[in-house]
């Protein structure tokens, strides 16, 4: 009998250990530090958001060459699709806007809207040699997305590859060249093996950079960020133009793109609290879940219900702030609740916990 008591000891112990060794190793949302947030932060959003950029600036810089040489509708339309796939790359990334892009002043000499189209046709007019030095010389209006999007797709959407005059072709291609140049430099700058660059700035919250001394000032500043640019698509791009009733406001309205920008806005937020723009990595979310599950909820829930607010309109913006207006405003509350949500309660979380 002792014998028998002692082979199914035996047998239990060996099956416990069994559990033991299958037991899963990958770790939780929650096994993470605010060192892993930052990092993650730098390479799996930042880093990966410009490299994309800056590969589709230079593709649509490809595009435009391989327009100027062909004058057909066909490259035309692949110009057309890069420059939408491009914008959705930017409009992410307006969610980080900090470091060089605002401090070198990359964001509006990329993104300045409306067009002025007065001076654009007299640069159009003029002799100038549209050269690299001219281009960067010009005032921000005149440069960028929108006038590359003005020439592209004309005022109404329809332009034609016959309707291009000679010297449209120049501006277009000087543009494209200068666009690439500036996001190939932002790209540089958050790269880790270059000089002086942003990554490590980041990185090193709390532990030697200059720019964030403490971890806090680091979390604050994508706290900001992710606030900020909601409350630049809620009142700015989508409220003002609703108020005036003005669609000569509307921020890409030739290709017809704002809501997918202000969509993309909205995704860009979205990654920065996940981490994660392809590789996913600790994330804002990590932190606020070891804290405030509830919160976590409610940022989450936000975040979709924004994005669907948006989908609720079905015309383009310019028209939809005159036919339904119901639902632009619907998609401005949403967007400002999420803002609020960040300033309010996310905000006061992250100085309570972090040093």
């Amino acid at each position: 009998m002792e014998q028998k008591l002692l082979l199914i000891s035996s047998l239990l112990l060996l099956a416990a250990c069994k559990k033991d060794s299958a037991a899963p190793t990958t770790p939780t949302p929650e096994d993470f530090t605010t060192a892993d947030v930052l990092n993650d932060f730098a390479d799996h959003v930042a880093q990966d958001n410009y490299s994309d950029l800056a590969g589709l600036c230079n593709g649509l810089q490809e595009r435009i060459a391989a327009f100027s040489t062909s004058l057909s509708d066909v490259d035309l339309a692949l110009c057309q699709q890069q420059w939408r796939d491009t914008r959705q790359s930017w409009e992410r990334s307006e969610a980080l806007l900090f470091g060089p892009v605002a401090t070198e002043n990359i964001d509006p000499r990329i993104d300045t809207w409306p067009v002025n189209f007065v001076d654009l046709e007299a640069q159009l007019s003029s002799g100038h040699a549209f050269t690299a030095e001219y281009i960067s010389s010009l005032e921000d209006a005149l440069k960028g997305f929108h006038p590359i999007e003005y020439l592209l797709f004309g005022v109404n959407g329809e332009k034609t590859a016959a309707q291009f005059t000679a010297r449209e072709v120049e501006y277009i291609t000087a543009l494209a060249a200068d666009l690439a140049d500036l996001t190939g430099s932002l790209d540089q700058r958050w790269d880790p093996a270059t000089a002086n660059n942003y990554t490590t700035a980041f990185t090193t919250a709390g532990s030697g950079s200059v720019e964030y001394p403490t971890q806090r000032a680091a979390f604050e500043e994508l706290v900001n960020a992710m606030a900020g640019i909601c409350d630049e698509v809620a009142n700015g791009k989508m409220g003002e133009v609703l108020l005036a009733q003005d669609p000569t406001m509307e921020e890409s309205p030739f290709a017809k793109n704002s809501l997918i920008d202000f969509t993309n806005n909205i995704r860009g937020v979205e990654n920065v609290y996940l981490g994660r723009f392809g590789a996913d990595g600790a994330g804002m979310e990590n932190f606020v879940r070891e804290h405030d599950l509830q919160l976590d909820n409610t940022i989450k829930q936000q975040l979709a219900s924004s994005i669907a607010a948006l989908g609720t309109i079905t015309v383009p913006f310019g028209q939809a702030i005159i036919e339904q207006p119901v639902q632009v405003q619907q998609a401005i509350d949403a967007i400002n609740s999420l803002a609020a949500t960040l300033n309010d309660e996310l905000m006061p979380l992250v100085q309570q916990h972090i040093d």
